[in-house]
């Protein structure tokens, strides 16, 4: 296996926690690829690490004063 094949088998663990499984003998029937390597990136760690904006708790700019002057719409 890979350092990435294991991170991502064992729940995207971090990888030196996965490297030190292995390597103190906690993990049987895995053999590591690149035992010296640990890779840094995770596509879909990086993503789930991410953070949304907060909404503004107060109004942006002037608040509209007839119905239409202003619409919003989601775009798929």
């Amino acid at each position: 296996l890979t350092f990435m094949d294991l991170h991502r088998r064992m729940g995207h663990i971090a990888p030196e926690a996965a490297r030190r499984l292995v390597l103190d003998g906690l993990v049987d029937g895995v053999e590591l690829e690149d035992v010296g390597g640990v890779p840094t990136f995770c596509e879909s760690c990086v993503f789930a690490k991410a953070k949304r904006k907060s909404v503004p708790k107060e109004r942006e700019g002037q608040r509209k004063r007839t119905y239409g002057e202003e619409v919003y719409s989601d775009l798929w």
